[in-house]
């Protein structure tokens, strides 16, 4: 079980980066490029924009698939051998989707290509042996420095190697909240988004009703603080998911969201309301 690698492929079909494959060679890479390049030919020959995410390739390995995701005019790949859960892989690329927004803003092949040591060391330090291993972003900036001008200044004056990560990563015990933040004004945002989707008859009455929520936050809190949310009705909410810093024991014996947030913009939770 696991991912073998990670593959992020341009609008041509070309690969920008590309992780050390946990097996097989650099000929197993390049099938599957191959694989998810006409599988994007054929929808475009049907006027499709989209392909499945999950496409299966006969590799020199034996069968295998090709879980992936398009991100603009990116696609990124994750080949698989072993058997794995697919919605592991495809949780595992939207986390560093997520990753590359923080870090680079605008996610597209320059961008990548101009930060190509970034985006490597942060592939290597997210996937371990095939494994989802520092995710958090928090503690990802204490490995990887995010990229600045200053920093491009240095490279170009041969002076990278004055800005450093932090020295001591790990060192807070929480790992979606670094240490000894601080703030001049101390606020909190939450954003709820909520989706509806339906079928009416026509005589205008509804037959089937959905409703997909998610909450987003924008954190500006100094230290480690404590929050609590309540909602009105959480009783109707379903399939719910949290960030990790959630309490979960809280949420199934409350139905309250106790949490200590993260820095910054993550979202920290989704559901499905109950059918009207």
């Amino acid at each position: 079980m696991g991912i073998d690698g990670v593959i992020i492929i341009d609008n041509t079909g070309r690969p920008i980066v590309q992780t050390a494959f946990k097996s097989g060679t650099t000929a197993v890479a390049a099938q599957h490029v191959d694989a998810l390049n006409n599988a994007y030919e054929a929808a475009a020959n049907q006027n499709q924009s989209v392909v499945d995410p999950i496409i299966f390739v006969d590799s020199s390995l034996g069968p295998s698939v090709c879980c992936n995701v398009q991100h603009n005019s990116l696609r990124i790949a994750c080949p698989v051998h072993s058997e794995t859960d697919p919605l592991f892989v495809l949780a595992f690329l939207q986390t560093l989707l997520d990753v590359l927004q923080e870090y680079l803003g605008d996610i597209s092949a320059t961008s990548i290509r101009e930060n190509f040591d970034i985006v490597y060391q942060l592939l290597e330090e997210m996937l371990d042996s095939g494994y989802p291993s520092t995710t958090e972003l928090n503690t990802l900036r204490e490995i990887v420095t995010p990229p600045s001008l200053f920093k491009k200044i240095l490279a170009v004056a041969g002076s990278a190697g004055l800005t450093k990560a932090v020295s001591t990563p790990f060192s807070s015990p929480i790992p979606w909240r670094a240490t000894g933040l601080r703030y001049n004004n101390n606020e909190i945002f939450f954003d709820i988004v909520e989706e509806m989707q339906g079928t009416i008859s026509k005589e205008g009455k509804s037959l089937n009703v959905e409703v997909w929520g998610r909450i987003r936050t924008n954190t500006r809190l100094s230290g480690t603080p404590d929050i609590l949310l309540t909602l009105n009705q959480p009783q109707v909410l379903s399939d719910c998911s949290f960030h990790p810093c959630v309490r979960l024991p809280r949420w199934m014996k409350d139905k309250v969201i106790s949490f200590v947030p993260p820095d910054g913009r993550p979202p920290l939770s989704s559901w499905r309301a109950q059918t009207m």
